[in-house]
């Protein structure tokens, strides 16, 4: 749900057709004047997951070659990229309706989401970071 609304979070009024922006920017991703704060004790029209933030898309590789070196025993190289063409990723847009400061304008990247003043996203492990290469050398007997 949307947040602003105490005690907890709690679904808008969706009051026009579409909850875009003209252009979805960073400072427009969501239209100010599409949503409006529902009536104290009562829950806005908005569905769960009806909105949704900018889509990314991450590439990763990881290339590994075994040699045998003797019976029972073999060295295995590693290489590992994380986020290979080094692009930024968007995090989602603020959801406090009534704040316009924060609703609706992208604030963070998807890999610091869970910093102070950005939208928490679920799960641990975060994607979006900078590009990340590692190498291994292992001996295995």
């Amino acid at each position: 749900g949307f947040s602003g609304n105490p005690p907890g979070t709690q679904r808008p009024n969706q009051v026009l057709a579409s909850p875009y922006g003209d252009r979805k920017s960073l400072t427009t991703y969501f239209n100010q004047a599409a949503f409006t704060v529902p009536a104290t004790g009562t829950y806005g029209n908005v569905g769960a997951f009806s909105v949704v933030g900018p889509s990314y898309w991450d590439w990763s590789e990881a290339v590994s070659r075994q040699f045998r070196v003797r019976e029972g025993q073999r060295i295995e190289i590693r290489a590992e990229a994380f986020n290979v063409t080094n692009s930024l990723r968007l995090g989602n847009p603020g959801t406090t309706v009534g704040n316009p400061n924060t609703f609706g304008r992208i604030l963070c990247s998807a890999a610091s989401a869970n910093a102070a003043g950005c939208g928490a996203v679920a799960g641990g492990n975060t994607p979006g970071g900078p590009r990340i290469m590692q190498f291994a050398l292992k001996y295995v007997f």
